[in-house]
């Protein structure tokens, strides 16, 4: 560790990864002082020659400095903290802190050696080998323009809607990828909701100056609205974020061929709709493409770019470099129901709801698939997305992909009660600010007897088969143009644990024979929908993988 690094300040940063402001990272002590770049080696050369500068006095540097005892309550402390979070998922975190406190127990030079050692120990891991193919998989997808042709030259940005999608859209736009934003909605109090979006966000920024106020104003400055067709002239792609209704998306495709000029990208933003469908009368269906945001839109960096039999090349290219851009990682899926994200996260969601329905908690539930790897539990998800928006979602998967798709009859006892989710302030959850309980009164509405049968691992195992299950099918239909687009997908779109690598590297990881004898075995236990694919059964005869 370098010398001018204070240990007690470094600990939280590196365990983290968290990236520090320079005068934030002096404050908290983790380096000495901060100068201009033009001194900068004349000043680090005088702090070490003058050796290792007094810090304020507190608890935690007495502890760290020589006391064995408070030192060894510092770090008990923060393995509880991290295992917390972790849920002892990545072993780098447990190797951090021991070479650390090595370090300071037995001096520099041994604890480079058990740095070292370490090291070397996880690099050898699952773990390291999944997260490496994730990093090398974006890597090269930067490099990627989603299709043959060149993309053109992004003037600016049109949005249609300043619900919360249209506002998070907005402000990608021109806080990311600097580009001129017009903000169309019905009613002036839209363009306000889609205007103070941004600025909430900006504004935050500020105060933990990150940005100045200056900056603040530029940003904002790039966002305008209005409530008619006036001022977008020079923008020549419109992302549109409307109701999920296949007549009022036909109607923005109509405004928009008749008020703007040819030749302008009409993006639509939607999770459900077949774009081939939403294209059907265009004028100029070339230049029509789905354009799939996750919420929030400002935090999540996956985006899905779905071209319809009619999308020109240039088209895709152009939206998917806009979408790098905003700061996304787009992946490139086929037209078909559910798109990728929305497809084998369905079946997952709808496994767990069976278990609930069978007596299990929803405590148990969410942290059996925490325990798991993924950031949130399948029942915190729903009353997050929305319990009114899964119920959209699923009879059009139903219709299209078969009776593995229908969902257990949840959603409208929920939503005849009144429960949406976070958004109404009930769900499976009962809301309170940002304080949230489990509503024990699901359980009755439900007509859940709760009598827990499964272990915390079988429970997770059932729902992500569902999942795994769904994503071979996806390839195989060319859903997804590759097993690494698969795996960015999942890891970015819904947070699929990444030490995994993604579902397939995980299928891979298991082994598809051993997936497709565990696949059958709940096929037994629970009914065909776990009946495995004719891409996995195929590949267990021939020893197939995914990943080379």
């Amino acid at each position: 560790m370098p010398r001018l690094i204070g240990v007690a300040g470094a600990l939280d940063m590196i365990l983290t990864g968290k990236q520090l402001r320079a005068k934030k990272a002096k404050k908290m002590g983790v380096v000495d002082d901060v100068v201009p770049q033009t001194v900068l080696l004349r000043v680090a050369e005088e702090l070490a020659l003058k050796g290792k500068p007094k810090r304020k006095s507190s608890w935690q540097n007495w502890a760290m400095g020589g006391n064995a005892l408070g030192r060894s309550v510092v770090f008990d402390q923060a393995a509880k903290k991290t295992r917390e979070k972790t849920r002892n998922n990545y072993p780098a975190t447990d190797a951090i802190l021991d070479v650390i406190k090595h370090g300071l127990d037995k001096g520099m030079e041994k604890g480079l050696a058990m740095e070292a050692k370490r090291f070397g120990e996880l690099v050898m891991t699952s773990e390291s080998a999944a997260l490496r193919s994730l990093f090398f998989a974006t890597t090269a997808m930067k490099k990627e323009n989603g299709a043959d042709a060149e993309p053109r030259k992004v003037t600016g940005v049109t949005v249609l809607g300043g619900g919360l999608m249209g506002a998070g859209i907005a402000n990608v736009s021109a806080t990311k990828a600097n580009l001129p934003v017009r903000v169309k909605d019905v009613s002036n109090d839209g363009i306000l909701n889609a205007m103070n979006y941004s600025y909430k966000l900006l504004d935050k920024k500020r105060k933990r100056r990150i940005i100045s106020k200056a900056e603040m104003q530029k940003q904002m400055g790039r966002i305008s609205g209005t409530t008619d067709y006036s001022g977008m002239q020079g923008n020549n792609v419109v992302v549109e974020a409307v109701f999920e209704d296949l007549k009022l998306k036909h109607q923005m495709v109509g405004e928009v061929e008749a008020n703007l000029k040819p030749g302008t990208i009409f993006a639509t933003n939607t999770s459900s709709l077949p774009i081939h469908q939403i294209a059907e009368g265009a004028k100029h269906p070339e230049t029509l493409v789905g354009l799939h945001y996750f919420s929030p839109v400002d935090k999540m960096p996956l985006v899905e770019v779905i071209p319809h039999a009619g999308t020109s090349e240039e088209t895709v290219s152009t939206v998917v470099k806009l979408a790098k851009k905003q700061g996304k990682t787009p992946i490139v899926v086929a037209d078909k129901a559910g798109f990728y994200v929305n497809r084998i996260l369905a079946p997952y969601m709808n496994e767990a709801a069976m278990t609930l329905l069978a007596g299990e908690s929803v405590e148990h539930i969410d942290n059996a698939l925490l325990d798991f790897g993924f950031p949130v539990g399948p029942v915190t998800l729903l009353d997050e997305v929305g319990i009114d928006i899964g119920a959209k979602i699923s009879p059009i998967l139903l219709a299209e992909l078969g009776e593995r798709f229908r969902a257990p009859d949840v959603f409208d006892v929920m939503l005849n009660d009144g429960r949406k989710g976070r958004k109404s302030g009930k769900g499976f959850f009962q809301y309170n600010g940002k304080k949230k309980e489990v509503d024990k009164r699901v359980y009755d509405l439900l007509g859940v007897k709760l009598k827990s049968t499964l272990s915390s691992h079988e429970l997770a195992i059932r729902c992500v088969l569902m999942m795994l299950n769904e994503a071979a099918r996806c390839l195989d239909e060319g859903v997804v143009k590759s097993a690494r687009d698969g795996d960015i997908g999942a890891v970015f779109g819904i947070g699929f644990p990444p030490f995994l690598g993604g579902p397939f590297r995980y299928m891979d990881h298991i082994g598809i024979k051993r997936l497709v004898e565990m696949l059958e075995q709940h096929e037994a236990k629970y009914g065909e929908r776990f009946a495995p694919c004719d891409k996995l059964k195929a590949m267990a005869a021939e020893g197939g993988t995914f990943h080379g």
